[in-house]
């Protein structure tokens, strides 16, 4: 909120005021207009060579084009975002940092003076004040409209521009409006508009997208008619010549000496009656509300009129009224003398006279029982004399109820019986408070209203806490339907019955409207509160609905280190144990600025909204990131984006090369590592498979002595045996295989069908040893290409040889070799040797041979595997274990690798 004064522009939020002045950069201090643009700008408008604005606190000043000359913006118009002072004759427009002018031509006393408009079609109006006539006045300088005889120009105080379609003219009685767009002219008057046939100071304001006119005395809206809706008043003790509505419907009125006023909206709502009047009293009397007023007496509420009417004048102190239905009778109590009516008459009765004092009366036993403070008197309902004394000092109510008549005092709660003031006990507790006042709740339950210790629900066994009411001085008590109302020293609570409990739905303080927070007395019907206090009495709508007097919520201050955080200025170099500083402040028109309360948090470091009332807080150390301050209260949100840049030691891309540098080295260091463990390696391989070679070559070079001994033997065996023919074929084939064999030696391997003409060439030379004793068989698999398929050579004969030598050899019958070769895949075959001879143990028994070719087989295999270039898995068996021909199967699985 701004205030306009001859002492410079102040600025309030709610709490604090902040003068501007020339010392911060004001041309003078006299400011006398302002406008509000809606890029958050305050134009300030005075008779000075220097005019602009003022923004986030800061004052910018634009000088006249013409050196010194004085603007004189009386009739300042503004579109949008931008201001036009405008003169007598000049309206100036800023241009490149200055204000340039646009002359309006003097054209004499027939065609006036020219006012200039922002308009798409017209330029300007033509205004001549003798011919009381106004024409329109387009781009090409062509009349398009014309007014005669409106007296629009007559005794004009103010005349502007105020939105891109509508031109003012306001005088003292009237004011007039010309559509830029439909160009009608309107004209309005103030006595038929508000009542008011004068009014001095009247001016229109574009108000958040809405017309306001005001002058001396009233501030209202101008509707889509342009009419006035809605006039609000000023109290004539305030003498107001200007009144201002701003979002909440608060209104501010502004005076030449008295200062500013502020009426919230709820206060209009509200009526206050008999201000600095102390109220003693409230109570129903024949279903109307009395009030007691002290010094003066009672008074009639009318709620058709909302206002109290006098019903019986007493300046007296004020005790209260009781109505006794049994008796058709209303009685009035004050210090000095009771009076009571009934249908019949009003009756005064003199107090001193009858000798008793009652604050309050009730009907029991045929009796009536006032209240004081000293005690309860029994009173003759036809006399009113007093019949009886009870003596109880700190004697604060009465009540009747179901047939037992309880004292209020301020030593807990008693009651009359037997002739005697006795204490009422409660079940499991002791309660000795000051109760002011006892209010019936149901047939069964009474509220009780301590002085200090808030309210209680009893039902004379057991005693209960109003909760919400702790600790407060609970001085009277309004009960309807369920629903309770205590009128308090912390203002009115309102309790509402919920699942058999009465729970605390609302708290009116003067927040809220009323004139204290210390509240006497209350009374609530359909629609209305209605308060007692010791400064009058406060009619309030029963269901309020108030808008927000909080109207922006903002950071004020933001600072890393010493460096201000502002939307244009937020990346900052990060330094260490740094400290980032937010101060939050608000635009709050609430009397109760100090229970302000609101949330923030700081993205990413904090995820979770956290609720403060603190105006500061501040961040140590914050590590380099991107950060977001969000701040909220209620609809309001606002957020201010911050950013913390990394040293170059602690930037991504300096990180990512020092990791690419660690990676580059831990990689080159592996490769080296592995190429030489690689070296050492392949070298060992090679080593490894030229050794391989030899033990194969040596292998084959011990393998062939074994086969040329046994074939000269049986050689030798035919020549003793004089069988020249049989050695003849036997030397042939033997000669022929051992060709094979030392062309075979040369290779490392040879192919399927190579090595089975071996075996059958060796095995016709033992069958040929053996004559008749020995047999064999070789099965091929038509899948199996013996040609393509390879095989290490002379791999199985060894096997062939021993199935011979030690198995068939040793048997008393004939033996029988089978030879199959099964295909598996392309680079996979089985070979199976079987025999039927005496069987590997009885073999291993009598021949430490075939031990040793065994173990020699194994080694070969071992090699071949290790070469890399073969896959031989192989095993041995008995045929069948339980005959004394066991027999031998050897199995062979070869896989060629490479």
């Amino acid at each position: 909120m701004w205030f306009l004064t001859d002492k410079g522009m102040v600025k309030y939020n709610g709490h604090t005021f902040k003068t501007f002045t020339t010392k911060e950069g004001l041309p003078n201090n006299d400011v006398w207009e302002a406008f509000t643009t809606p890029d958050e700008k305050i134009w300030y408008l005075s008779k000075a060579s220097k005019l602009g604005y003022i923004k986030n606190d800061t004052i910018v000043s634009f000088p006249n084009e013409i050196e010194n000359e004085i603007i004189n913006p009386l009739f300042t118009s503004q579109i949008k975002n931008k201001i036009y002072p405008t003169g007598p004759k000049k309206t100036f427009q800023l241009k490149e940092g200055k204000w340039r002018s646009i002359v309006i031509n003097n054209l004499g006393n027939k065609l006036g003076d020219k006012t200039k408009i922002h308009h798409p079609i017209v330029a300007y109006l033509n205004t001549n004040s003798s011919q009381d006539s106004i024409n329109v006045i387009n781009k090409n300088h062509k009349i398009i409209a014309n007014y005669y005889g409106e007296k629009i120009t007559e005794a004009v105080k103010v005349r502007s521009q105020i939105t891109d379609s509508l031109f003012f003219w306001i005088s003292e009685t009237k004011y007039s409006v010309l559509n830029l767009n439909t160009l009608k002219l309107k004209q309005f008057n103030f006595k038929d508009q508000v009542g008011l046939a004068n009014i001095k100071y009247a001016r229109v304001n574009l108000v958040n997208n809405e017309l306001q006119i005001s002058g001396e005395g009233f501030v209202g809206y101008l509707d889509e008619t342009l009419n006035v809706k809605n006039p609000y008043y000023f109290p004539l003790e305030l003498n107001a010549h200007f009144g201002f509505i701003d979002k909440t419907e608060t209104i501010w009125l502004s005076t030449f000496n008295n200062g500013i006023y502020k009426l919230p909206n709820i206060k209009r709502k509200i009526k206050y009656v008999f201000s600095k009047e102390k109220i003693q009293s409230f109570d129903i009397i024949d279903e109307s509300l009395i009030i007691g007023i002290y010094n003066k007496g009672f008074y009639k509420y009318n709620k058709d009129i909302k206002n109290f009417e006098r019903f019986l004048k007493d300046e007296n102190y004020i005790f209260g009224a009781s109505e006794i239905e049994d008796l058709d009778r209303n009685y009035f109590f004050s210090t000095k003398k009771m009076l009571y009516f009934s249908k019949e008459r009003k009756t005064s009765i003199d107090i001193t006279a009858t000798g008793f004092i009652a604050k309050k009366l009730v009907y029991s036993n045929n009796t009536l029982y006032g209240n004081y403070s000293f005690g309860v008197n029994a009173i003759h309902p036809k006399t009113h004399k007093t019949q009886k004394e009870y003596t109880q000092k700190g004697c604060n109510d009465i009540l009747e109820f179901n047939n037992r008549l309880l004292v209020a005092t301020t030593n807990g709660l008693k009651e009359i019986k037997n002739n005697s003031v006795i204490a009422i006990n409660f079940k499991s507790t002791t309660f000795y408070k000051s109760i002011l006042s006892i209010k019936k709740i149901s047939t069964s339950k009474i509220l009780l209203n301590t002085d200090g210790y808030g309210a209680y629900i009893s039902d004379l066994q057991t005693i209960e806490q109003l909760k919400g009411s702790e600790f407060l001085s609970v001085q009277d008590a309004f009960l309807k339907k369920n629903t309770i109302w205590l009128a308090t020293n912390s203002g009115v609570l309102k309790f509402s019955k919920e699942n058999k409990k009465y729970q605390l739905k609302k708290v009116y303080n003067k927040y809220d409207g009323l004139p204290t927070n210390n509240i006497n007395t209350i009374y609530v019907n359909d629609k209305e509160l209605i308060v007692g206090t010791n400064n009058g009495i406060a009619i309030l709508p029963k269901e309020q609905k108030t808008k927000s007097p909080l109207l922006d919520v903002y950071i004020k201050k933001a600072t890393f280190n010493t460096q201000t955080i502002t939307k244009q200025r937020s990346n900052y170099k990060y330094q260490k144990n740094s400290t980032t500083n937010f101060t939050i402040s608000t635009i709050n028109f609430s009397d109760d600025y100090s229970n302000f309360a609101y949330s923030y948090k700081l993205e990413p470091i904090q995820k979770e909204w956290i609720d403060s009332k603190t105006r500061s807080f501040n961040f140590n150390s914050l590590k380099p990131n991107n950060y977001t301050l969000a701040i909220k209260s209620g609809a309001i949100e606002k957020r201010l984006n911050f950013t913390i840049q990394p040293l170059f030691w602690q930037t991504f891309w300096f990180k990512l090369l020092l990791v690419s540098v660690l990676v580059f080295i831990l990689v080159f260091a592996t490769l080296f590592i592995n190429k030489k463990i690689q070296v050492t390696k392949s070298q060992k391989v090679i080593k490894e498979r030229e050794l391989a070679q030899l033990q194969l070559k040596a292998l084959r070079s011990q393998m062939n002595p074994h086969f040329v001994f046994n074939s000269l033997a049986a050689i030798q065996y035919y020549i003793n045996e004089n069988d020249f023919k049989a050695s003849e074929i036997y030397l042939v084939k033997f000669s022929k295989l051992i060709r094979q064999f030392f062309e075979f030696s040369k290779e490392n391997e040879t192919t399927l069908d190579v090595e089975i003409a071996l075996l059958e060439n060796y095995l016709d030379i033992e069958k040929l040893r053996f004559k008749e004793k020995l047999d064999y068989k070789i099965t091929i698999d038509p899948n199996l290409n013996t040609k393509g398929t390879k095989i290490p050579t002379m791999l199985l004969q060894p096997i062939v040889e021993n199935a011979v030598n030690h198995g068939i050899f040793n048997k008393m019958g004939n033996g029988l070799i089978i030879i199959n070769f099964t295909y598996k895949t392309d680079s996979t075959f089985y070979a199976q040797i079987m025999d039927d001879g005496v069987g590997i143990l009885n073999t291993e028994k009598k021949s430490s041979t075939r031990i040793k070719s065994s173990n020699v087989l194994k080694d070969r295999i071992h090699y071949l595997n290790q070469s890399e270039f073969w896959n031989i898995f192989y095993t041995a068996e008995e045929m069948h274990p339980k005959l004394d021909d066991k027999g031998n199967k050897s199995i062979f699985k070869i896989t060629r690798i490479s």
